[in-house]
C-alpha cells in the first residue's frame, strides 16, 4: 500500500472516505473546511497523508499538525500504517506531541511510530441518536440564565475555563498557562458555538463545540463549577447546545472519559450512545 501527501485531485475521494466515519473524526474534517468550502490544507499548519489501496481508492488518512498532533482514520481493524506513511509524515515534522482518534486507529499508528507514549487517556466515543429523545427541562435555580457567547466574553469566561482545564485537561505534573488558555478560549469563541450559564449574572458553567465538521459537530468543554453541580445546569446547557447544532442540520458527537459516570449518564439521557473507543496518547 502507498501513502502519499493529499493532492487536490484526491480531495473528493478523501471526503467520500471520511464522510461515513465523521462521527469519530470531526476534528479532522474541520481542518478541510475554509469558509464552507472543502480544501486541501496549505501545509503550513496541517498536512494530510492518504493511503491508496490496490484499486486506487483511499482507505486511510492521517492528519498531521505542525504542533505535533497526529489524527489517524483507517478503514477497518485490519488496516495498517506502513513504513511509507511514516516516511512521508517525517518530511513534515519530526515532533510528536499526541496521537488521537478511534482506539484501534491510534494503536495502528503507534505501532508504526515505534514510540512509547508517556500517558494515554481512554474515552467512550458517543454519537447522538436521531431524532433526540424528548426529555423535560430540569428544575433550575430561579436566577439561572443561558447566554450565547462571542469573543467579547473571553475575559468573563476565563475563570470557568481555568477550572475546566485544571480538572479535565491538564496532564499530571503540568502547570496551568493562563495566557495560552485565554488565547485558546478566544479562538474557540470565534470559531465554535459556545454557551454559558450564569447564576446572579456570574458564569458558573459552559458548554460548546470544539470541532465543526461536514455533518457532525463535536461537543467539548462541558463543565459546571463544583459548587453548583447536581442542579440540572449541565443538562440545560446541553439541551440548548444540541438545539443550536440541530438548527445547522448537524448531528452531535463527543468523547467522554470512561470513568466519568455522571457525564455518561447525562449524555445517555440526552440520546447519545457509545459507538466506539477513543484514545489520546501523549508524548514528551
Amino acid at each position: 500500500m502507498l501513502w502519499n501527501l493529499l493532492t487536490s485531485d484526491r480531495l473528493g475521494d478523501l471526503i467520500r472516505f471520511l464522510g461515513p466515519r465523521e462521527a469519530y473524526c470531526a476534528a479532522f474534517t474541520e481542518k478541510l473546511l475554509d469558509n464552507g468550502s472543502v480544501v486541501v490544507p496549505d501545509g503550513g499548519e496541517h498536512r494530510v497523508v492518504v493511503r491508496i489501496d490496490p484499486a486506487g481508492r483511499i482507505d486511510g488518512a492521517i492528519l498531521q499538525s505542525r504542533s505535533g498532533l497526529y489524527y489517524p482514520v483507517l478503514s477497518d481493524s485490519s488496516c495498517q500504517v506502513e513504513r511509507s506513511a511514516i516516511d512521508v509524515l517525517r518530511k513534515g515534522s519530526r515532533r510528536i506531541y499526541s496521537v488521537m482518534g478511534r482506539t484501534q486507529d491510534v494503536n495502528a499508528l503507534e505501532i508504526s511510530l515505534q514510540r512509547q507514549s508517556t500517558q494515554a487517556v481512554e474515552y467512550h466515543l458517543m454519537a447522538q441518536d436521531w431524532p433526540p429523545p424528548e426529555i423535560p427541562l430540569p428544575r433550575l435555580p430561579k436566577d439561572f440564565a443561558i447566554v450565547r457567547s462571542d469573543v467579547t466574553d473571553a475575559g468573563r469566561l476565563a475563570g470557568i475555563q481555568r477550572l475546566y482545564e485544571v480538572e479535565e485537561v491538564l496532564l499530571p505534573n503540568s502547570t496551568f498557562d493562563a495566557a495560552a488558555s485565554l488565547q485558546h478560549l478566544k479562538t474557540a469563541l470565534r470559531t465554535q458555538i459556545i454557551i454559558y450559564g450564569t447564576i446572579a449574572a456570574a458564569p458558573v458553567a459552559k458548554a460548546g463545540t470544539n470541532a465543526r465538521g461536514l455533518f457532525f459537530d463535536q461537543i467539548g468543554g462541558v463543565f459546571t463549577d463544583p459548587s453548583v453541580r447536581s442542579r440540572g445546569i449541565s443538562t440545560a446547557l446541553m439541551q440548548r447546545l444540541l438545539s443550536l447544532v440541530a438548527a445547522d442540520k448537524k448531528t452531535a458527537t463527543l468523547f467522554v472519559k470512561m470513568n466519568n459516570g455522571p457525564a455518561l449518564r447525562m449524555y445517555k439521557n440526552l440520546g447519545f450512545r457509545v459507538v466506539d473507543g477513543f484514545r489520546i496518547s501523549y508524548y514528551r
